[in-house]
């Protein structure tokens, strides 16, 4: 546990040391503060789906730009040798890791709390929609991060892993419109269960469904089991 913490303190430092992180949560809170204005103040709209299903695309599209230096930057820099020969499994790496992704994570949703304030000022918003809607942005971006951890582990090139990662997690949003060509109800079944657009757009109806949540789970325990079954194969 203490070497995990030690991991976890260690992607913190890294990621208030690199201009990317604040790169990455600048533009995600000027995108965020876009679609509320434009949603909420311009056309007048006192329900934050559309503004919600915006935020979700930008976070897609920004999260491999967290994730893809979290093993890609220790294979560049040449500091994996080191750090595989310290006393920690490799679940305690990829987990230390991992958590000091989501923490970032956490600060980014958590600066977007801001935009409610005009909105529960002039109007009575769901409160109920909202609360899903930020839980179903945590276990999305959960899910992202898991998923860009273990392409970053599989490529020393940082803009490779970003882009592989980017383009997993699209295929992941956009894999729901094969619904309709597929015949067997099984087939359309297991096509919905795995998209995360239509998942987490039950969220932001103010649904959490246990189906939900277990798929975005689900999702994050494979990508990290597979990460650190990939570094012990490395060892």
């Amino acid at each position: 546990m203490n070497g995990m913490l030690a991991v976890y303190q260690k992607e913190l430092l890294s990621y208030f040391r690199s201009p990317i992180a604040y790169f990455v949560v600048a533009v995600f809170l000027i995108g965020a503060g876009y679609f509320f204005l434009y949603n909420v103040l311009i056309i007048g709209s006192a329900v934050m789906d559309e503004t919600f299903q915006s935020m979700a695309i930008l976070l897609i599209t920004l999260l491999p730009l967290v994730s893809m230096r979290l093993f890609s930057g220790e294979y560049s820099a040449r500091t994996m040798e080191l750090l595989a020969t310290l006393p920690l499994k490799p679940w305690q790496v990829v987990l230390g890791k991992y958590l000091g992704a989501v923490t970032i994570l956490l600060l980014m949703l958590l600066a977007t709390t801001v935009n409610l304030i005009p909105l529960y000022l002039y109007s009575e918003p769901q409160t109920l929609n909202i609360a899903s809607g930020y839980l179903g942005f945590l276990l999305l971006g959960m899910a992202c991060l898991a998923v860009g951890q273990f392409c970053s582990a599989l490529t020393e090139n940082q803009i490779v892993a970003a882009l592989i990662t980017m383009a997993v997690l699209l295929a992941f949003w956009f894999v729901g419109h094969l619904q309709q060509f597929q015949t067997a109800s099984g087939g359309r079944e297991f096509v919905r269960y795995v998209a995360f657009q239509p998942q987490f757009a039950d969220f932001i109806r103010g649904l959490v469904r246990s189906e939900a949540v277990s798929m975005f789970a689900i999702v994050s325990a494979i990508a990290l089991t597979l990460n650190a079954s990939y570094l012990q194969w490395r060892r």
